[in-house]
């Protein structure tokens, strides 16, 4: 009896192991919350200083640069002190790392809205080569005045995925939009086969313990 157990057990244990999916990896991205930029040049009483690019391992489209707002634009900003803004453009990342199969990823991004009240239409895109694998559009008017909200969204890929390297692209389409903290997250999931031969090896389990 003791040694079926223990058989048993060690089944469990072995299912477990090789049908958990692996940690969560966070996938660089350089200068993620804009705190490397170049020198501001221009200056408003409460509103900060602020320049029009280039931002340090992004490419920009557009009127877009890096700004460390003042207390008139914000009280406080998600990480650190600068912002990247876009009036109107774009401002986008290559990851140089490829979509992975059965893996969910999770983009996140900190959009704020000016104590102002600047209002915008906005868009967060993720890439792999020319292929669009998901993205998220909204406008900055639904944030509270003065703050940034944590927007995010995901994809996850199948067995078989397009080429190119990810990258990600921030988008504005009004008088401003703001952003900090990007983030993307890589979760591999389990396959359907690995899910089964769990539940099978459980199913197995109970019913020879309830044999017993």
């Amino acid at each position: 009896m003791k040694a079926t157990v223990i058989f048993l057990i060690l089944c469990i244990l072995v299912l477990g192991f090789t049908t958990s999916p692996a940690f969560a990896d966070n996938i660089t991205i350089q200068n993620a919350s804009f705190e490397m930029a170049n020198s501001f040049p221009y200056s408003s009483p409460g509103f900060g200083v602020w320049n029009n690019g280039p931002i340090p391992y992004w490419t920009t489209t557009g009127v877009a640069g890096s700004w460390q707002p003042g207390p008139a634009a914000f009280s406080s900003v998600p990480n650190g002190s600068t912002v990247a803004y876009s009036n109107g453009g774009f401002i986008f990342q290559t990851l140089g790392v490829s979509l992975l199969a059965n893996t969910t990823y999770t983009l996140s991004v900190d959009v704020g809205h000016r104590l102002d009240g600047l209002v915008s239409n906005y868009a967060l895109s993720l890439f792999a080569g020319g292929t669009v694998l998901n993205s998220l559009a909204g406008s900055n008017g639904l944030i509270p005045i003065g703050t940034f909200a944590d927007e995010s969204f995901s994809f996850t890929s199948g067995a078989s995925v397009p080429s190119g390297s990810l990258s990600i692209i921030l988008g504005s389409a009004g008088p401003q939009t703001d952003f900090d903290n990007v983030r993307l997250v890589a979760t591999p999931v389990p396959e359907p086969g690995s899910l089964a031969l769990l539940a099978a090896g459980l199913g197995f389990a109970f019913f020879v313990f309830r044999r017993r």
